[in-house]
């Protein structure tokens, strides 16, 4: 396995508290959420060339261990344990590169990687600079480069909800999921995509997966009491063909605008 830790411009990785990664990997219900994730990802990537391909963000669970036919994969994650996690899954793979930083550090390295498909882990609505890290991605992109990311939604089936039971004085109103997450923006689809397009980049496919009814503490409590089974699961994965907007993530797949 090639691993290269590149370090352009001399900006400083911002560093991410070990907690958060333990959070993300241990949440109850977050691993059911990530299964849905990337069963839509990989749905999606079936779609595109994805020869050259570049994973932002891979979490504990990084995508090169169910893509296979790619010639180059890259992956730029920031956190220090998922990274490390990331070089042992990743063994001797001499086609994949792993990178400890930030995108904006190393975007101008990966201009020269003719990169076809990039996937931007769930963080947007995470961060301060999100407008900064899609100047970036668009600096990577070709003209055919396809960009798939996702955030959480803010007019998901449970989010409206607990409006409409009062839990909540606004769909936009962030939940303690999001506070523990330090989250910075609850996107719906529009401003979603307009985060996008406002950034230089055409949306050519979105939508939204997995409805969630209830909280994660609520869906994980009725997993372990055996009150739904998996089967349910992926049947509210399934219902998102009759409520296409109220997935529990949304989703966009963009290209630069011509």
């Amino acid at each position: 396995m090639e691993i290269i830790n590149l370090k352009m411009n001399n900006k400083r990785i911002s560093s991410i508290p070990k907690t958060y990664e333990n959070n993300f990997k241990d949440l109850p219900f977050e691993n059911v959420i990530r299964k849905y994730r990337k069963m839509k990802v990989l749905d999606i990537i079936k779609k595109y060339p994805h020869e050259n391909f570049l994973e932002i963000g891979c979490g504990p669970d990084p995508l090169f261990n169910e893509v296979k036919d790619f010639d180059k994969m890259f992956v730029v994650e920031q956190g220090k344990m998922f990274y490390e996690m990331a070089n042992d899954q990743a063994g001797l793979n001499k086609k994949i590169i792993i990178i400890n930083d930030l995108i904006e550090n190393v975007a101008d390295e990966l201009v020269k990687a003719n990169i076809d498909f990039i996937v931007i882990g769930g963080f947007l609505h995470e961060i301060e600079n999100p407008d900064e890290v899609l100047q970036s991605v668009k600096k990577i992109c070709s003209k055919n480069t396809v960009v798939f990311s996702n955030v959480p939604n803010a007019k998901s089936f449970h989010r409206l909800l607990a409006y409409e039971m009062g839990f909540i004085n606004s769909i936009y109103e962030k939940s303690e999921h999001d506070k523990l997450f330090q989250r910075h923006e609850v996107y719906d689809k529009e401003s979603f995509n307009q985060l996008l397009i406002n950034n230089g980049f055409k949306i050519i496919e979105d939508g939204s997966y997995f409805i969630k009814p209830f909280s994660n503490g609520q869906m994980d409590k009725m997993l372990n009491m055996q009150i739904i089974e998996n089967s349910c699961l992926d049947g509210l994965d399934k219902m998102t063909k009759i409520l296409p907007d109220m997935g529990a993530e949304l989703f966009n797949c963009c290209m630069i605008s011509e």
